[in-house]
């Protein structure tokens, strides 16, 4: 099943993703942040380990409180992307963020 979901996702992004890799389910370099200079962005691939662990703490309700307008719209994204992804075994979340740090916009896959 795929769940494709497009968003503002703001300039906590990439303070997210270096979240989700300190905090995540425990697994050393589960979340991969591949650099995308050809389109100035970065795509950011969650384990499906770290993928239920984003579902199972609510991880996006905590980054929907970040100050910026976009964090709601993403936490929410974030959230229900995870729990898509986390019902099917070895499901997984993988996000794009492209543009400046100051006006990213993005888009939001939930992999199975």
């Amino acid at each position: 099943m795929r769940v494709v979901r497009t968003l503002a996702a703001g300039a906590f992004i990439a303070g997210a993703a270096s979240v989700l890799a300190t905090v995540g389910a425990g697994s050393a370099g589960a979340v991969a942040v591949t650099p995308m200079p050809e389109v100035g962005g970065v795509r950011v691939d969650l384990s499906p380990a770290d993928t239920q662990w984003v579902h199972n703490n609510n991880f996006g309700h905590v980054l929907a409180g970040i100050p910026h307008p976009s964090a709601p719209s993403f936490g929410m994204a974030l959230d229900a992307a995870a729990a898509v992804s986390s019902a099917q075994p070895n499901g997984r979340v993988v996000f794009t963020v492209f543009g400046p740090l100051h006006e990213m916009n993005g888009s939001m896959l939930a992999v199975q």
